[in-house]
């Protein structure tokens, strides 16, 4: 599973990062997949999954590398492994009509069908606000419904699209079990999550 947490990673130029998806694998690996992923059917993911990012933030922090995006960098990391892990049909790190997509579930094909059958997350790796609105606007002109925009924060920012927050109570937790209900209400079999 090394591959699936650390993707976006090696897709970026600072070498923090790589350090990063060897400290998130290195605690996935404590835990266990099947532990995890036991957690996950019975709809008490929520608090290995919060358990799993405070350590990995946690083990960054000790080596002093935390950067302005690195909570963010880390949650994406984390999100990939999940969906991988829940066998959560994906399309990560796209471009559908020029706007680019973090995460679309359960793809952009989908996404130009039936938008109201998608779920799009972003990963903003900014606290600029203005930036973050512009993310937001630009995934509008591809997914009308504004509750299918999920973003993922620092801090709740009030903008008017559903947020997860990474302090605090570690509202990004709750995500996968919010994902599996908004997918197992669709019809379509593609939505299927098949290992849970």
């Amino acid at each position: 599973m090394l591959f699936s947490i650390t993707t976006l990673i090696y897709n970026k130029p600072n070498s923090d990062l790589l350090e990063l998806g060897e400290i998130l694998y290195g605690i996935i690996s404590e835990y266990g997949e099947q532990r995890i992923l036991s957690d996950i059917i019975q709809g008490e993911s929520t608090e290995i999954i919060k358990s799993i990012f405070e350590q990995c933030i946690s083990n960054i922090e000790k080596n002093g590398e935390m950067g302005p995006d690195t909570r963010v960098t880390a949650a994406e990391g984390l999100s990939h492994y999940l969906l991988t892990m829940a066998m959560i049909p994906s399309k990560r790190k796209t471009t559908f009509q020029s706007v680019e997509i973090d995460i679309a579930v359960p793809d952009t094909i989908t996404l130009g069908t039936s938008p109201q059958d998608v779920i799009l997350i972003s990963f903003p790796k900014t606290n600029d606000i203005n930036v973050i609105k512009s993310q937001i606007e630009n995934m509008k002109k591809i997914q009308p419904n504004q509750d299918n925009i999920w973003i993922v924060l620092e801090e709740d920012m009030k903008l008017g699209a559903k947020t997860y927050t990474l302090s605090r109570d570690i509202t990004f937790a709750n995500m996968v079990n919010d994902l599996i209900s908004f997918t197992a209400g669709k019809k379509q079999s593609k939505l299927k999550i098949f290992k849970i």
